[in-house]
């Protein structure tokens, strides 16, 4: 690999395909297991960075890669770093030319007009005023007759709907909601492997836990509301901040006498 001070994103995403065709990986492989289109690894892979979300989510990306074409992430993520500063301080602005002088105008023409609107639209309101006036008035409402005793008596004994309550969610079920943002949750289950995805913003998932200890990786925790075992956190850290969670299992039921 290029040295740290000197390496860019292209050399970085060639390093990194020739990682993967050695490890003998596919991108449709890692797209499928990592939840991450194959658009996007091979922007990572082309060292197109301007085509990732962000240097966050990028990083989040590069370490589901590492991880399953079993690549220590190190001296990768340090790689990474260097690249991404290399990029954004290649980045420069386009001098803009300086404004063309503005040309005076007439405020005459600009009066004259005006006027002549202010003319027009209160001629409009006069003609509304003198349709309303001549419209003729509404009826008034017929009156409803009253209620006899036996009419009363029949709609007494009508029984009320039954109210409907809302259905309880099913317990042992970790729900993840995102708001107005978008963020890249992980999660593991006690006993399970560990699952991650990109979430849009307003989605929502839904995990199967059963009751048991839960850690999430939350890369945009100000973004991400959680619910599990009837205890509910809304938002889950700060915006932008990457947090881990630690959520504990439902207690055992005593054992019997």
């Amino acid at each position: 690999m290029v040295s740290l001070t000197k390496i860019t994103s292209r050399d970085l995403g060639e390093a990194l395909k020739v990682a993967r065709e050695k490890a003998g990986v596919t991108l449709d492989v890692i797209s499928a297991r990592t939840k991450i289109s194959v658009r996007q690894l091979t922007a990572l892979e082309n060292g197109e960075f301007r085509q990732l979300p962000n240097q966050m989510f990028a990083k989040m990306f590069l370490r589901q890669y590492l991880d399953i074409i079993q690549e220590p992430p190190e001296t990768w993520l340090q790689a990474f770093d260097a690249a991404w500063r290399r990029m954004a301080d290649s980045s420069q602005t386009v001098a803009l030319r300086p404004p063309m002088p503005l040309r005076k105008r007439r405020v005459g023409p600009w009066i004259v007009s005006l006027v002549l609107v202010a003319v027009a639209v209160a001629g409009v309101l006069v003609v509304e005023r003198r349709q309303k006036a001549d419209a003729p008035r509404q009826q008034p409402r017929p009156v409803e007759p009253r209620l006899t005793a036996a009419g009363l008596s029949a709609r007494r004994s009508t029984p009320a709907p039954a109210p409907t309550t809302a259905p309880t969610p099913e317990p042992g079920l970790l729900v993840i909601h995102t708001g107005d943002d978008a963020s890249w949750v992980e999660v593991r289950v006690a006993g399970e492997s560990r699952a991650s995805r990109l979430m849009p913003s307003a989605a929502t998932w839904t995990v199967e836990a059963g009751g048991r200890e839960v850690d999430l990786v939350l890369g945009n925790a100000g973004a991400v509301s959680i619910e599990y075992l009837g205890q509910a956190r809304s938002p889950a850290g700060r915006p932008g901040e990457v947090a881990h969670i630690h959520l504990d299992a439902a207690p055992s039921p005593p054992a019997g006498r």
